[in-house]
């Protein structure tokens, strides 16, 4: 089954940031009796005009070193298990080769018909006659017709609305329409009192219900009939006020949020014409500390939050739901759309794994734990241990291995990314303090916050280099367990296998 995932605007982005971080860290799709969703790989496509968004490009920068490195370790694989054990492809991955030579590489929508003209322009406002350009007037501001929409839509849905409109237009909405098929899910992400996102998500869901009417447009009976989820995104974070430019405003994002969930409940989840499956509702009335006021001329980039972490698991949870709880026996939608809420354990400032729901705690501590230990593991010791133990049997690990791509990629921008993700939130308000940022080196045993060591006969035990190269050495008493793996392949398994048992026998369980 493919997830295809539309991440809209800059919290559309920001959540598959996080998504891909639990990706490195080998999460997946969890069904109701605990099993991993097999055979499943993910089509994010992010839709954003802003394509010089520095939220977009972290997000893309990530996506792009993910890839290399899950190809390296797993092919074609949609079942692997592990680290980057998740299959994402890009639209171009999965089009055929005559679709792919016109799409972009990466994995953002080409929007260049609207990014690169202003609004004014876009409608044609000038070419209106004297009625039109009165009632354009009174449905838009001055600065709302003066907008480059190269930097988005400046929180205004009303201007996203009609230049968003042209996407079902553009060959990526067309190769979208082309790969999928009947038992594909679709997924969308944004947030609900912004501008991109609000408008986003409406627009993008009538396209594929009405798909039926898109002249050039393959596949038309199962995108209308497909199973299609929702992110929907309450305000989470504040700003801090520009004295010069008002455009964007935190005391309006509750009225816009108002505003759109009353329009969603007419158009996308009402009891008598329901057009979405399922819808995940999420916002925080603790904000976050205030973001640089940023309309999109310098970057927009916003420090990880909780909400994009939680947000990144709703987009699990539907993946993993059953057929029933979406659609009829026809493969109809069920007439009243499924919604959920998400709660913590505790209503606390300060969120460490105890503070999440269990379902939460057991799908994220592990591999997490997993992934931080390895970022430890590489910086700390994994190259004085060459030409010991495990690293002698075949492949052997050697300096070659080191001084790979593969090697330099995960140890470097992938995991620095990890640990940037991680720090981004530790300094938000609610603060996530899953791991210490200073750890001592080569000494893991406290390296998870709220999380103690077990108790050993004499003293508690503890979890260093030593306690990783022992757990990988008895991994491989055959020497030959690896020996039709790579060298990249041999020592991700490897650690992973040995952060497994490691965990569980050394640290308290959450």
């Amino acid at each position: 089954m493919r997830l295809f995932l539309f991440a809209i605007g800059g919290t559309g982005a920001r959540t598959l940031k996080s998504l891909t971080m639990l990706a490195m860290a080998g999460v997946r799709p969890v069904c109701d009796d605990c099993t991993p969703l097999n055979d499943f790989e993910l089509v994010p496509v992010i839709i954003d005009p802003h394509r010089a968004g520095e939220d977009i490009k972290r997000t893309e920068a990530l996506l792009a070193d993910y890839r290399q490195t899950r190809e390296a370790l797993y092919g074609d694989r949609r079942d692997a298990e592990g680290f980057f054990a998740m299959r994402i492809s890009s639209l171009r991955d999965i089009a055929g080769t005559g679709v792919a030579s016109r799409l972009p590489a990466g994995y953002a929508m080409n929007l260049s018909a609207v990014e690169n003209r202003q609004f004014s322009d876009f409608i044609g406002y000038d070419t209106m006659s004297e009625p039109n350009q009165a009632l354009t007037d009174l449905l838009f501001a001055p600065y709302q017709k003066a907008n480059k929409m190269n930097i988005g839509f400046v929180g205004s849905p009303n201007i996203g609305a009609v230049a968003l409109n042209e996407i079902k237009d553009t060959p990526e909405f067309k190769a979208f329409a082309g790969v999928f098929r009947p038992g594909d899910r679709i997924f969308f992400v944004s947030s609900i009192f912004g501008g991109t996102g609000a408008a986003g998500f409406p627009i993008m869901v009538k396209n594929i219900r009405q798909a039926a009417s898109l002249d050039g447009t393959d596949n038309r009976d199962a995108l209308a009939r497909a199973p299609i989820g929702g992110l929907t995104v309450l305000p989470y974070f504040t700003l801090e006020q520009s004295k010069q430019d008002d455009r964007i405003a935190t005391a309006d994002f509750v009225v816009k949020t108002q505003s759109a969930l009353h329009y969603y409940n007419t158009a996308l989840t009402g009891e008598r014409d329901s057009q979405v499956n399922a819808i995940f509702y999420l916002g925080d009335q603790v904000r976050s500390l205030p973001y640089r006021y940023d309309p999109g001329e310098h970057g927009q980039r916003n420090n990880a939050h909780l909400i994009e972490l939680v947000g990144a698991l709703a987009v699990l949870k539907f993946a993993a739901l059953p057929n029933d709880r979406l659609m009829d026996a026809d493969g109809e939608p069920l007439p009243r759309t499924a919604a959920f809420e998400y709660a913590l354990e505790q209503d606390a400032n300060i969120i460490h794994f105890a503070q999440l729901v269990a379902p939460t705690r057991r799908l994220l501590y592990k591999p997490l734990t997993a992934l931080y230990h390895l970022r430890l593991f590489l910086h700390d010791g994994f190259e004085s241990l060459i030409g010991q133990g495990f690293t002698l049997d075949k492949p052997r690990l050697t300096g070659d291995l080191i001084a790979s791509q593969f090697y330099r990629t995960v140890k470097g921008p992938l995991l620095d990314s990890y640990a940037e993700w991680l720090a981004e939130m530790d300094d938000n308000s609610r603060s996530v303090q899953l791991f210490a940022r200073d750890v001592p080196e080569g000494d893991m045993t406290h390296a998870v916050r709220g999380v103690e060591p077990k108790r050993g006969l004499l003293r508690p035990k503890s979890v260093t280099i030593a306690t990783y190269k022992a757990a990988m050495n008895a991994l491989t008493v055959n020497p030959d367990a690896y020996a039709a793996a790579t060298p990249e392949q041999k020592l991700m398994d490897l650690f992973y296998r040995a952060a497994m048992r490691v965990i569980d026998s050394n640290l308290e369980a959450t």
